[in-house]
């Protein structure tokens, strides 16, 4: 049995909680960035319940979670039950349990005086159902608040600290940014918000040699969480990381509880044999295991800053030695979320959605801009690099001279994609044709308009050196490909 030593920001957070419930709030949620202990805070809060006899139901999201959560009550000494069908631990009779929303769906609620709601942005029906009733002190508990229409439901936010003031306390690890490829995701096709999987993964397939290449290079053989578009995605990436002879195991809906369980049982090992678990959303959300020091973005998220937030924070969390966190960004997430993210890390600001319309916010005036390294690829606001010291030469506003194979496709640089491209598509084509060179200058000519959308300049296919493809070429070639694969017959 260990104390609940808290810290200065988890005492404020208590005392901003208690401050409503006085007031006259029943339902509030607890905002603290992924790492904070939140878990640990709403073992304080349970302890106090079950110290004045009162009863207290812990909700966890998933049903992966609640293992997570009771070892943390175990830690604290907090005797509880589990609401889980032939749990090892189900005590009806003890004044705190833990038990997932779903279970409860099909189970029904037991009498309660305090509801604690993990990750409670995830509104699921049941538990919404039953917290709208304000029966009891209901406190949700979440990183990333920003779901619509959550104000319907919780009337007041506490937030005390940011990521930005943990970083700085050291509470959390510091964060570092590298995005060397992307898949293009212009004109997939959008679900709810965001690119359907299926599609994602169809255009993020040809770059997984790319994402362990790149953790072969920074990773250090350090553990990793890899985040992938679907299932198949996700398997594809294990495959090839096994042939770099790097162990992962997946964790999605497929592998079962008991795999799953033994899985994050030996992943939390400090010297076990799995450096990486792959996930699509599984681990999103809640997951703890603290010396992750590598997070692969591999999935490309529209719209969705909670779940770019969350999967960041994975790898936050302190740990004896462990120095920063290292974000290998393969989905043009940070790019496409960095100044909201900056943003919610700096003020911590969050105003609960109601479900209104709301008139657009004037954007404001930038201080400071991502910019990616033009060699490292390190994603930062400094005019210099801060990884490898690479000073970028300022616009002339007159000429832009690309840098990479996609700004000369973006800026349709004619000149210098002839020079670049149309060497190393021949040298493809004419492999891929059997040396025969009428097909082969057929063919490098088809790829070169169906990538640029235009023909090479002053093309002469038997007499350009030809050039071996690469990586990035191959990918913008393996892309090409499934593009002409699914194509209206």
């Amino acid at each position: 049995m260990n104390p609940i030593n808290l810290r200065d920001y988890q005492n404020a957070s208590i005392d901003g909680l208690r401050a409503n419930i006085r007031g006259g709030v029943k339902n509030q949620i607890l905002l603290a960035p992924t790492g904070a202990g939140k878990t640990v805070m709403a073992a304080y809060l349970l302890n106090e319940a079950q110290g004045k006899g009162r009863r207290a139901i812990f909700v966890c999201d998933r049903i992966s979670l609640v293992n997570q959560t009771s070892a943390t009550l175990d830690h604290y000494g907090i005797s509880h039950g589990v609401l889980q069908a032939q749990h090892w631990r189900f005590r009806p009779w003890e004044r705190v349990q833990i038990a997932s929303a779903a279970t409860l769906a099909r189970r029904g609620w037991p009498e309660a005086d305090l509801i604690i709601v993990d990750e409670c942005h995830a509104q699921v029906k049941d538990t919404i159902e039953r917290i709208a009733k304000r029966d009891a002190i209901t406190i949700g508990l979440s990183a990333t608040p920003f779901s619509k229409g959550l104000g319907r439901h919780y009337d007041a936010v506490v937030a005390v600290t940011t990521t930005n003031k943990l970083i700085s306390s050291k509470s959390l690890v510091p964060f570092r940014v590298f995005a060397a490829s992307e898949p293009d995701m212009t004109g997939a096709k959008v679900v709810g918000g965001e690119w359907a999987e299926s599609e994602a993964a169809d255009r993020a397939m040809p770059i997984i040699g790319d994402c362990v290449a790149e953790y072969l290079r920074h990773g250090e053989n350090k553990k990793f969480i890899a985040f992938g578009c679907n299932v198949a995605h996700a398997a594809e990436m294990k495959k090839q990381f096994a042939e770099a002879g790097v162990v992962c195991e997946l964790y999605t809906f497929r592998e079962g509880d008991e795999f799953r369980n033994e899985t994050v049982d030996e992943f939390r090992k400090p010297d076990s044999y799995i450096r990486g678990l792959i996930s699509v959303s599984a681990l999103s959300k809640g997951f703890d295991v603290s010396d992750v020091e590598v997070i692969i973005m591999a999935r490309p998220l529209k719209s969705s800053l909670a779940e770019h937030i969350q999967i960041l924070g994975r790898g936050l969390r302190t740990h004896p030695g462990k120095e920063s966190c290292l974000i290998l960004d393969h989905a043009g997430n940070c790019m496409r979320f960095w100044d909201a993210m900056s943003e919610f890390f700096e003020t911590g600001e969050v105003e609960l959605d109601n479900g209104t319309k709301k008139e657009k916010a004037k954007p404001k005036p930038k201080e400071r801009q991502a910019t990616k390294c033009a060699i490292c690829h390190h994603i930062h606001e400094c005019a210099a690099c801060p990884s490898c010291g690479h000073v970028p030469e300022r616009k002339s506003g007159v000429q832009h001279v690309a840098g990479t194979l996609k700004e000369m496709i973006h800026t349709g640089d004619q000149v210098s994609l002839t020079q670049t491209l149309w060497p190393q598509l021949c040298h493809y084509a004419m492999g891929a044709c059997g040396d025969d060179p009428v097909r082969a200058e057929k063919r490098a000519l088809g790829m070169f308009k169906g990538m640029t959308g235009q023909w090479p300049m002053h093309a002469s296919f038997p007499k350009v050196q030809r050039v071996k493809p690469t990586r990035e070429t191959m990918n913008l070639i393996r892309r090409n490909q499934i593009a002409f694969s699914k194509r209206p017959k």
